[in-house]
């Protein structure tokens, strides 16, 4: 019940967030729109999850991770972009997978996806690995340990009993 309470709270703060306009009846509103989202969505996707309230602080904790991740990418594709010579070698690599569940496998795909420069093209069929384009290949082995070491386990921390 308590994460269901600070589900519909941030929701609601992502509601003030996404209009700009800082007022208690938009709060208002924000509460009454994630209560209908929770209630719509939410209650049964946290029973399949398993999700309580000592995920909350590392559910967070992912989603400052890949705010993070997602503006240092953003700065290093524009550095490159914006480079007098375009130095870049793409190509896609093979990336093994530890997280198990199509929910968290998905959710590991589209966050890769989601920071600039790298795009998740295939999940293999046995949900083992995941073949991401990159914008730039450097070194395989610290690309694959960037994924690894950031989102994957702190999405493991959060769906761990």
């Amino acid at each position: 019940m308590l994460v269901i309470i600070l589900l519909t709270l941030l929701l609601a703060c992502v509601w003030v967030g996404l209009t700009g306009e800082f007022s208690v009846a938009t709060f208002v509103v924000g509460l009454l729109l994630g209560f209908i989202i929770i209630r719509m969505f939410g209650e049964r996707t946290l029973k399949v999850l398993n999700l309580n309230i000592r995920h909350i602080l590392p559910l967070i904790e992912l989603v400052f991770i890949f705010l993070y991740e997602l503006l240092i990418a953003n700065l290093t594709v524009l550095a490159k972009v914006f480079s007098p010579k375009l130095n870049i070698k793409p190509g896609i690599i093979k990336v093994p997978v530890e997280v198990e569940g199509p929910f968290w496998i998905t959710t590991l795909a589209n966050m890769i996806t989601l920071t600039p420069g790298t795009l998740t093209v295939e999940v293999s069929p046995d949900n083992k690995y995941f073949y991401v384009h990159c914008l730039n290949i450097d070194n395989e082995d610290s690309i694959v340990s960037d994924i690894k070491d950031t989102f994957e386990k702190k999405i493991q921390e959060v769906y761990r009993p």
